[in-house]
């Protein structure tokens, strides 16, 4: 009986280790890519610090115009405290003139609003203002942690509310790129006010998991099991969502906003594929549009001929 007891107490110690290792692994694995201290923040403050904008911006003269333009505006960084009590910050481009057009910008993962010019001018230039959200986790997001559109899209829904309140007779159109394309979904898939008109999904991701899961091994060089599972475990334990859960198939399939999907066919980041799966899912009324040559979120700029003509065919059945 004695060497039972004690080989059941080194059995719970070694169990216990195990799980404390697995909590561990998942929590160092979330905090490095989900929170504002790894890599959502890791790239320079100055977008044009990275060789990869910088690039762009010497050799693509539509990225260029719409940096400038960006650069120039009069950017009125704005709060707003949401129901939680959380303080939610974005940046905001008002036409000149009154205008109850607004456009809703939503960033990717590890970018901010100051990348997503290449999609506001367009909206700009139709006489929208542009009101652009920080994603939590980052740069000046007053949230540390990104959920990947989780519980952002409760976020864009606030925003959506504050300018309803500004302007109760305002026609929004959101569009997002990649993440923040999967946020855009995600409020699709929620009860949203008759202002909002349409939405447009940029290289989306079908579900949470499924991106993860691509990608765990190109970038951390890890096998899913058992490291994601120990990432999702402490999400639910800790952060209090699950990986499954963060679903825009789900969402576009009860989603009553008419949605654009947009994806690069050179796309392996997000894999191209997964669009035709989103496209077939929605319940909305819904167009698509391929866009060749194109990698991760740069089907704006690749082919502004193509995207931009679509859009604005997209946009004009909606809002009028």
């Amino acid at each position: 009986m004695a060497s039972l007891k004690k080989i059941l107490k080194g059995a719970g110690i070694a169990a216990a280790a195990t799980a404390g290792a697995y909590i561990t692994a998942g929590a160092v694995i979330y905090e490095g890519a989900l929170s504002r201290w790894g890599y959502i923040n890791f790239k320079p403050e100055e977008i044009l610090n990275e060789d990869y904008n910088m690039k762009k911006y010497l050799n693509n003269e539509y990225f260029r115009k719409a940096d400038d333009w960006y650069v120039a505006s009069d950017l009125a960084e704005t709060r707003l405290i949401n129901s939680k009590g959380e303080t939610l910050v974005s940046e905001i481009i008002r036409q000149p003139d009154e205008s109850h057009l607004w456009a809703v910008v939503v960033h990717g993962y590890s970018s901010r609003p100051r990348c997503m010019a290449k999609q506001a001018i367009g909206f700009y230039e139709m006489g929208y203002n542009c009101l652009f959200p920080y994603m939590r986790g980052h740069r000046k997001s007053a949230q540390n942690h990104c959920s990947m559109g989780y519980f952002e899209r409760y976020d864009v829904i606030a925003w959506i509310e504050y300018i309803v309140s500004l302007d109760p007779d305002a026609q929004i159109v959101i569009i997002g790129e990649s993440m923040g394309a999967a946020t855009t979904m995600l409020v699709t898939g929620e009860d949203l006010p008759a202002n909002v008109k349409c939405a447009i999904e940029d290289c989306g991701f079908t579900n949470c998991q499924d991106q993860f899961a691509c990608q765990i091994g190109n970038i951390l060089h890890l096998p899913e099991f058992p490291f994601l599972n120990a990432a999702n475990t402490f999400s639910k334990l800790v952060m209090g969502w699950d990986f499954k859960d963060n679903s825009p198939v789900d969402a576009v399939a009860r989603s009553k906003t008419p949605t654009l999907f947009i994806h690069g066919e050179n796309d392996t980041f997000v894999p191209y594929e997964m669009m035709a799966v989103l496209y077939d899912a929605c319940s909305a009324e819904k167009d698509i549009i391929s866009i060749p040559d194109a990698e991760h979120a740069e089907a704006c700029d690749v082919h502004p001929e193509l995207y931009w003509p679509k859009v604005k065919e997209f946009v004009a059945k909606y809002v009028k």
